[in-house]
């Protein structure tokens, strides 16, 4: 059994047991990106939370920590809020633990800022084809998993709608030094995107990088707040990533549910 198969038939196991929703979005070389939401509707005033993993498909512990955090949820604890989930944006490239798909096609740029020269990959036309489901689910967050596989310091993008770093940022990055206490800070950071920004680490937030990704399309076309976690994975033990990936779930969702939907 590959890699994949493996994975996603343990999702179907963990969506059946707990009743969530789920709907295939699109297909890459045969291999379907799934999205699962804890609500079969979104017709109530409950916050809606986008939750999402394997943009680049080396960066396995994103979509492992999204599998094992629904393997332990409870749905009775949850019943105030809309959980929704793309596990894995790449099925290609987590099946074949490679960054790309087989094209080489750069997974999660040319969302927006055309000017970049950047254009969506076969997986970010899927994406596209389904925003109006994305961006209804992420209203009120959107938290996207990855890892920097080059370092062993964690770092996070963070987007809202204030003109400073918030507490809630703070917040953020103090889960990540709990389990990584060594912060990328006075650095840039490499990312896909075309042109000269690059983005500036301060201190472990890189703050309203306007680079075409996913989260930056998400957060012009109004969610609330967008954050995307850098845990490092150089040297370090999956199963240290996966724990550090479950946490900063847990309190992102915490501190987007304890205030109240806009």
């Amino acid at each position: 059994m590959t890699r994949l198969a493996s994975y996603y038939r343990k999702l179907f196991r963990v969506a059946a047991e707990k009743k969530l929703w789920l709907r295939v979005l699109g297909e890459v070389d045969d291999k379907s990106i799934f999205f699962l939401r804890t609500k079969d509707t979104q017709s109530h005033n409950h916050p809606r939370i986008l939750i999402m993993g394997g943009f680049h498909g080396e960066e396995q512990a994103g979509p492992l920590g999204i599998l094992s955090w629904l393997e332990a949820f409870d749905p009775n604890l949850y019943t105030k809020v809309n959980l929704s989930f793309v596990p894995i944006v790449n099925p290609v490239g987590f099946n074949k633990c490679q960054r790309y798909n087989d094209e080489r096609e750069k997974s999660n740029c040319g969302f927006c800022h055309p000017e970049s020269g950047d254009q969506p990959s076969k997986e970010g036309i899927i994406l596209l084809k389904n925003f109006p489901l994305l961006r209804s689910s992420a209203k009120h967050g959107f938290l996207s998993l990855h890892e920097d596989v080059t370092t062993t310091k964690s770092y996070l993008y963070s987007f809202e709608r204030t003109p400073e770093l918030s507490d809630l940022t703070l917040q953020m990055r103090g889960v990540l030094t709990q389990h990584f206490p060594e912060l990328l800070d006075d650095e840039y950071v490499v990312t896909d995107a075309k042109g000269k920004e690059r983005g500036l680490a301060k201190d472990g937030v890189v703050w309203k990088l306007c680079d075409g990704y996913f989260e930056d399309y998400l957060f012009h076309e109004g969610s609330l707040r967008c954050f995307v976690t850098e845990t490092p994975a150089k040297n370090i033990p999956i199963q240290r990533r996966i724990i550090a990936c479950r946490a900063i779930m847990d309190e992102f969702i915490k501190l987007s549910t304890i205030r109240e939907p806009d």
